[in-house]
């Protein structure tokens, strides 16, 4: 029920008839303690959605510089709560994997965005963001595996490095105790069976200097048909990361910490993270991506296609939503297909 009306704004102050908890109506959300008003605080993050930086922010949305940076962490916290509760048993046989250039504060100080991205519906299913190594790699294929249906009827494209190769069957492979031999000794160090179902190939890039030469395909994983197989249902000819690549060229275009050549860069971590999050928000549930458009069987009006973005192509939901009504409206009563 409602109990009163509070603030400029006249939000709405809420309580519970079973427990008589009271809270805001905007509890859950980012809008939550926000002194601006809500149609700016929406408009800023749909500004950085677009490539604009902060200070280009700041002049077109006429707001404080320290007012863009909080928007920044708070939107990108509530995108990832989002994500965590809505991307889970994603029903999908490929994947994609690449890591895209970043830093923060100086170039001393890498901050790479590691993606994982289904050919299918162009989801962006994991993202990490950190130093090119181990960890990072790790962390983006254990995210990736925890959200999938079936984490061993799976083909994963990727390039040719940083432990994709080694971390590959520990994740997603079958882990089985060899058997000792003899009386002595420790027993031997648990291995891993990769399934029929799954596969891993490699496309190792050869350059000379800064020039492409060639691209090698190595199957690092499961045999050569099950990658075959997957080529068929995807319509390609050669295993190749075109997905993932052009989604490393869209979050160029519209997360200005990726601009190529540009002086624009995070000065601290966590609004380089937080503004990377926001960003896959908007590009997975609202905005529509040309090539899941699917004719409709009856034009209504003048739409003969019906635009789709990510979530709605990989069947998380069935409508485009705004970015407002993403970040105003808390996780529970965000529905789903």
């Amino acid at each position: 029920m409602v109990r009163k009306t509070y603030g400029k704004h006249g939000l709405r102050y809420l309580k519970c008839k079973t427990c008589g908890t009271e809270f805001s109506e905007r509890k859950g959300t980012p809008l939550w303690n926000s002194k601006i008003h809500p149609d700016t605080f929406i408009k800023v993050a749909e500004t950085l959605c677009e490539g604009n930086s902060i200070s280009a922010t700041t002049r077109l949305c006429k707001v404080h510089h320290d007012t863009v940076e909080r928007i920044i962490v708070v939107t990108g916290q509530h995108a990832r709560a989002l994500h965590d509760h809505k991307a889970l048993q994603v029903k999908t046989t490929a994947l994609q994997a690449d890591e895209r250039y970043g830093f923060y504060g100086n170039k001393s100080q890498p901050c790479w965005e590691a993606t994982v991205i289904d050919p299918y519906s162009k989801f962006v299913v994991s993202l990490r963001l950190g130093a090119r190594d181990e960890t990072l790699i790790r962390g983006l294929l254990e995210d990736a595996q925890s959200r999938l249906a079936d984490p061993q009827h799976l083909a994963l494209f990727t390039d040719g490095g940083h432990g994709y190769a080694t971390l590959f069957p520990e994740i997603f492979g079958v882990p089985y105790q060899p058997k000792k031999k003899g009386s002595k000794g420790r027993p031997p160090k648990v291995k891993y069976r990769i399934p029929r179902m799954l596969a891993h190939v490699q496309l190792i890039k050869v350059r000379e200097g800064k020039k492409l030469k060639t691209v090698d395909i190595c199957y690092t994983h499961g045999t050569p048909g099950r990658i075959r197989l997957e080529l068929e249902r995807l319509g390609y000819t050669t295993p190749n990361t075109s997905a993932v690549e052009r989604q490393n060229g869209t979050a160029r275009q519209h997360n200005p910490y990726m601009h190529r050549k540009g002086l624009c860069f995070a000065h601290k971590k966590i609004t380089r993270v937080g503004l990377a999050e926001l960003e896959r928000l908007s590009y997975n549930w609202a905005k529509t991506c040309r090539s899941l458009q699917v004719e409709l069987p009856e034009q209504i009006g003048r739409q003969k296609y019906l635009h789709r973005t990510p979530a709605m192509a990989l069947g998380l939901t069935d409508r485009v939503f705004t970015l407002g009504e993403l970040l105003a409206t808390p996780l529970y009563r965000l529905g789903g297909a």
